[in-house]
């Protein structure tokens, strides 16, 4: 009896100690993953906010003047002599960039829009809700709305309005993106966290017994870094103390930075190639330019796609045209290794970054690739798949970084409506 006693103790004792660990754990976890929520929410507003900041910028200074109504019977939208009405050049691109759909409101009609209804045409001439003509056009302030309803689909909304030089109130901007894609990409960066998390807990109740105060500091320290990480500190460290226990608390730090390690991978990686991300090249190449302004040294960036990259997927399947695109990401990692950085841009579309290189000696690099790339052979169910690519080379400066690339972007279209298989400089 006395023995079944001390046990009850016991365990009481060990509920006593694990309970409000546990508690405060998931507290913790649940706190800690509304705050990241609320930050990535709060992110996409100042996204949203930004971009159709600089879309009104892009307007006013692509068409200076101001908007108007030209016409009797079939009205005609105008940014001082340009006809904006059917001009979707400007919106499709800036969606294709983002990945946000657009709006041009004049007053509360959609002129504009990426926006397509249920049969898949633009939603031009539909009105505003309400709210936001109360909230917008009678304002003249800008909104932001979380996951408003917008032809059955849901979005996180941003409203900026429009003024000409006299003042008055003359239309909106929108942008948006889909409520899925940004509630998937809280779920994805928040399980691991709530799966690392779980884990400590579990460790540290289990072991709470066990260890000194030493376990309980290293335990925090670990705890510290997670939080670190989650607020978006990637470059966050765990002392060497921690790292060199040999204990469970030690595997737990290692998975942490692993943990660290996958999403630093996630955020700056292409998930198929594994070259740099669009987010991560756009990120070096602003890097480079801010390097060379200071120190003077040369680069240069070319901008290459894949010819006939289509005929591939619906040749031989799309499965073909991954490992295409793998075996091409090969040789230009293999290429720029020591030379500069390359990045998968999108689609079968890449950018290089020759650091400290002039034209000749990124045009000498350029040419080996396209060598080593005509002679490359993918292998895909008994067929033998050959590619070729097509490169805009340019002259690294100092000046804006869209310039720069929109300069590579024009000399890749010159190669491609010439013959394409070249380099264009």
């Amino acid at each position: 009896m006395k023995t079944g006693g001390k046990g009850k103790i016991a365990y009481a004792l060990q509920a006593i100690n694990i309970l409000p660990l546990l508690l405060f754990g998931i507290l913790i976890m649940l706190l800690g993953t509304h705050w990241f929520t609320q930050c990535m929410y709060t992110e996409v507003e100042t996204e949203l906010s930004n971009v159709t900041s600089s879309l009104s910028v892009m307007l006013d200074t692509l068409y200076p003047g101001d908007y108007k109504l030209v016409g009797d019977n079939a009205y005609q939208l105008y940014k001082g002599e340009h006809n904006l009405t059917n001009d979707y050049c400007l919106i499709d691109r800036l969606k294709e960039e983002t990945g946000f759909d657009f709006t041009l409101f004049y007053q509360d009609t959609r002129v504009l829009t990426t926006l397509t209804g249920n049969s898949g045409g633009r939603i031009v001439g539909s009105g505003a809700p309400s709210v936001v003509i109360e909230n917008v056009l009678q304002t003249g302030q800008p909104h932001f709305y979380p996951k408003a309803i917008i032809y059955n689909s849901s979005y996180f909304s941003y409203y900026t309005p429009l003024f000409n030089s006299d003042g008055t109130i003359i239309g909106m901007i929108f942008a948006g993106r889909p409520t899925d894609e940004v509630d998937a990409a809280v779920r994805k960066a928040v399980q691991p966290l709530v799966l690392v998390d779980i884990i400590i807990i579990v460790f540290v109740s289990a072991f709470t017994f066990l260890y000194t105060r030493r376990f309980v500091s290293s335990l925090m320290q670990i705890h510290g870094f997670l939080k670190e990480v989650s607020a978006g500190n990637l470059s966050a460290s765990l002392p060497s103390s921690v790292l060199g226990r040999s204990d469970e608390l030690g595997e737990i730090a290692h998975s942490a930075l692993n943990m660290q390690h996958s999403l630093h991978t996630l955020v700056e990686q292409d998930a198929l190639t594994s070259l740099a991300n669009r987010r991560s090249g756009d990120k070096k190449l602003r890097e480079v330019v801010r390097s060379s302004a200071d120190n003077g040294k040369d680069f240069c960036i070319a901008i290459g796609d894949i010819d006939f990259f289509k005929k591939v997927n619906d040749t031989y399947g799309h499965e073909c045209g991954d490992l295409v695109l793998k075996n091409v990401a090969y040789k230009l990692r293999s290429h720029m290794h020591g030379n500069g950085t390359a990045a998968r841009w999108g689609g079968e579309e890449f950018l290089l970054i020759f650091e400290g290189k002039n034209e000749e000696e990124s045009l000498r690099i350029l040419e080996s690739i396209m060598d080593d790339i005509r002679s490359m052979e993918s292998e895909y169910d008994e067929h033998k798949v050959k590619v070729t690519m097509t490169f805009g080379l340019t002259h690294g400066n100092t000046e804006d970084v869209t310039t720069l690339l929109r300069s590579a972007d024009e000399k890749l279209y010159e190669g491609k409506t010439t013959g394409r298989n070249r380099i264009i400089q």
